[in-house]
C-alpha cells in the first residue's frame, strides 16, 4: 500500500474542537455513548424486522404485498445498520465492550461481516476519506466514476441514469461477492486485511451459512422459489438503495473534496481532522425524522470527527463543530434538505460522466 500521511504536527483545529466537545459532555453530565433513546429505537427496528420476516414466511400473501413488505424489510434492515450496527462497531453504542461486540454482529445477521467492515470502514474509510486508491467507498470501478482521478470509459456518459440500478443491487453484491473477495484476497483495495483469528474465521463462515439458511433455504421451503425470488430481490433493492443513498450523500457530492494516491504515496498538507471536514458533507440537519431513521448519519461531519461518540449527540455538538470550522475558515458542507443532497450527488455523478478534456 502506498503511504498516505497527514500534517498532524500541530493539530490546533482538532485539539481546540475536542476541548469544546469534552466540556459540553462534562457540563451536561452525559456519557458519550448511547442512552434510552438509542435503546428504544434499536428495539423498534429489530422487532419490526422480525415481524416483517415472519409475516413474509407465514402469511398467505399476493405478489403486491410481497413486493411492498420486502422493500420495507430492506429499509428496516438498513435502519438497523445505521442505528445499531454502526454505533456498535464504532464502540459508541455502549460503554460496555461486550455490548458493542455483540450488537456489532447485527451486521452479520444482515449478511455482512463485522470484522471486514471494521477495517474497511473504521480504519481505512475514516482515515483516508475520499482518497482514491485507498478508500474502498470510492474504489475504482468500470461501472461508476466517483472522482476525477479515476479513468473514464464511454459508458460513464450515462452513469447518472444507471447508477440507481447499481445501488439497488449493491447490498446483494456486497454480501454474496465482495466479502468473499476481500476474505480470500486478504486485501481491501490495496490495503492488506488484518490477520483474522480462528474465531474471526469461524464467525465469518457460520454467519454466511446462516444467511443462506434464513434468507434462501427457509424462505424457499415455506414460500416456494418464485415468491422467495421476489422477496429476495425486493429486499435487496430496499436495503441497497437505502444504504447507498445515505452513504453517498455524505461524501460523493459537489461540495466535498477528493484526493488521490499514486505509487509514490501522498502527503496531505492538512491535519487529519481538517481533511475529514473538507471531504465530508451533512444533509437535512433540521429533520428529526431523517436523523432518527438514518442513525444521525446526516451529521456525517460530526461522525467523522468523533466516531466514538454516539450519533444521538450529533445534533447538539454540530453547533460546536460549525462554530469551530468558521473560526478556522474551514468549509462546513451542509446541504439543507435530503432532496438537495440527492440532486447534488447525481449532478456530480453526471458531471464525472462527461469525457475529460485532453
Amino acid at each position: 500500500m502506498a503511504k498516505v500521511s497527514f500534517n498532524n504536527r500541530n493539530q490546533v483545529f482538532y485539539t481546540s474542537l475536542k476541548s469544546d466537545v469534552d466540556k459540553y459532555f462534562e457540563h451536561s453530565q452525559q456519557r458519550k455513548t448511547g442512552n434510552f433513546k438509542l435503546y428504544f429505537k434499536s428495539t423498534v427496528f429489530i422487532l419490526a424486522a422480525i415481524g416483517l420476516y415472519t409475516t413474509l414466511l407465514l402469511a398467505p400473501l399476493g405478489i403486491v404485498p410481497i413486493i411492498l413488505i420486502s422493500l420495507l424489510q430492506g429499509f428496516v434492515l438498513a435502519c438497523i445498520g445505521f442505528n445499531v450496527m454502526h454505533d456498535a462497531n464504532h464502540g459508541s453504542y455502549s460503554s460496555r465492550k461486550w455490548v458493542n461486540e455483540t450488537l456489532g454482529l447485527t451486521l452479520n445477521a444482515l449478511g455482512g461481516n463485522s470484522f471486514i467492515w471494521k477495517q474497511k470502514h473504521n480504519i481505512i474509510h475514516h482515515t483516508y476519506t475520499n482518497i482514491d486508491g485507498v478508500d474502498d467507498d470510492i474504489a475504482k470501478s468500470p461501472f461508476i466514476r466517483m472522482c476525477s482521478s479515476q479513468p473514464w470509459v464511454p459508458a460513464h456518459r450515462i452513469q447518472h441514469l444507471y447508477t440507481p440500478l447499481l445501488y439497488a443491487f449493491s447490498s446483494m453484491i456486497w454480501i454474496l461477492f465482495q466479502d468473499f473477495e476481500k476474505y480470500f484476497r486478504k486485501k481491501i483495495v490495496n490495503t492488506p486485511l488484518s490477520r483474522m483469528s480462528s474465531n474471526d474465521h469461524l464467525i465469518f463462515w457460520i454467519s454466511k451459512v446462516l444467511y443462506i439458511l434464513f434468507y434462501i433455504i427457509i424462505p424457499v421451503v415455506l414460500m416456494g422459489w418464485q415468491s422467495w425470488l421476489l422477496f429476495f430481490v425486493c429486499l435487496h433493492i430496499g436495503l441497497g438503495l437505502t444504504l447507498s443513498i445515505v452513504f453517498q450523500l455524505a461524501h460523493v457530492v459537489e461540495e466535498t473534496e477528493f484526493d488521490a494516491v499514486g505509487a509514490n504515496g501522498k502527503n496531505i498538507d492538512n491535519e487529519w481532522a481538517m481533511h475529514q471536514v473538507r471531504t465530508t458533507a451533512n444533509f437535512s440537519p433540521n429533520s428529526k425524522i431523517i436523523a432518527w431513521f438514518a442513525g444521525g448519519l446526516n451529521y456525517q461531519i460530526e461522525h467523522h470527527l468523533f466516531p466514538r461518540i454516539s450519533h444521538i449527540h450529533y445534533p447538539a455538538i454540530s453547533k460546536l463543530v460549525r462554530s469551530k470550522c468558521a473560526a478556522f475558515q474551514l468549509p462546513y458542507n451542509n446541504l439543507p434538505t435530503f432532496g438537495a443532497a440527492v440532486v447534488s450527488h447525481f449532478r456530480f455523478i453526471k458531471t464525472l460522466g462527461r469525457k475529460p478534456e485532453m
